[in-house]
């Protein structure tokens, strides 16, 4: 009687337990998966440009309010709503209070002026090539006097020619292994470095001087030395004169003509 009494209590017992983790499973499945594992971190009240729109256009893809973040990745996008719904009991919660947020672009290497330019100069209908005036002359020893002869080579333009609002004015500066610049890189850290405060060509020494022309300042190198030896007679021709200002239009094609102007005296 008693062995009875026992194998019916553990009867009840075992198929209560049944019960109740059949309960457990089905209620784990009726759960999002999201909750179960809440997001490190949700921001919201934001502009969301997702950029997940892959073809080659102006369309910035979806945009949206908040998205929540586990480990260090992205894993809900949508609306105030339905992300602040996800947040467990340690989420952080940032507001972003109407700010943009973009996906991490990582371009360690770029060339606007070339491949890219070429793209949304047929994507807009823009001419293919700029037209406007081009220089190259040698960098010199020191910030100051590059500038000086920068401002120099202006004067000599505007006053053998009148640019149109249209056109741009480049120049660009040469490297000289005198001057302890070896390459057009060494050039550039005139104009580019890591901190603004180590930059010695700023925009606004620029402005002074080109006020109110599109204007480019550059580095270039001179790559054939400086007699042009080692050029083909055709290449010799296609080649750019040093310390020349050359006035850049456009054929029927849409192909640069390069037309000498003026020589700069040295």
């Amino acid at each position: 009687m008693l062995r009875d009494v026992k194998l019916i209590r553990f009867t009840k017992i075992f198929f209560i337990w049944l019960l109740f983790l059949q309960t457990l499973e089905l209620t784990a499945q009726n759960i999002p998966a999201q909750l179960i594992d809440y997001p490190d971190t949700i921001f919201k009240n934001a502009v969301i440009v997702t950029l997940d729109n892959h073809d080659l256009n102006a369309d910035p893809g979806t945009i949206v309010e908040a998205l929540a973040v586990k480990d260090n990745v992205i894993f809900a996008l949508g609306t105030n709503q339905e992300i602040l719904s996800l947040a467990g009991p340690e989420t952080d919660v940032v507001d972003l209070q109407g700010k943009m947020v973009l996906p991490g672009i990582v371009e360690s290497h770029t060339h606007p002026m070339g491949k890219t330019e070429s793209i949304a100069r047929q994507m807009f209908g823009l001419r293919s090539t700029p037209t406007g005036f081009d220089l190259r002359m040698d960098v010199a020893a020191t910030p100051d006097e590059t500038m000086a002869k920068v401002a120099q080579a202006m004067e000599l333009l505007l006053a053998n020619a009148e640019p149109g609002p249209d056109d741009w004015i480049s120049i660009s500066l040469v490297n000289v292994p005198e001057f302890g610049f070896s390459s057009s890189s060494d050039v550039a850290t005139l104009m580019s470095a890591r901190k603004m405060d180590d930059v010695r060509i700023s925009k606004s020494d620029i402005t002074e001087i080109v006020p109110d022309y599109p204007f480019m300042l550059t580095s270039g190198e001179q790559i054939f030395g400086k007699t042009g030896e080692g050029l083909t007679p055709e290449s010799r021709a296609a080649e750019k004169q040093k310390n020349v200002w050359y006035h850049i239009t456009v054929d029927a094609h849409g192909d640069p003509i390069s037309t000498p102007l003026i020589e700069i005296s040295e």
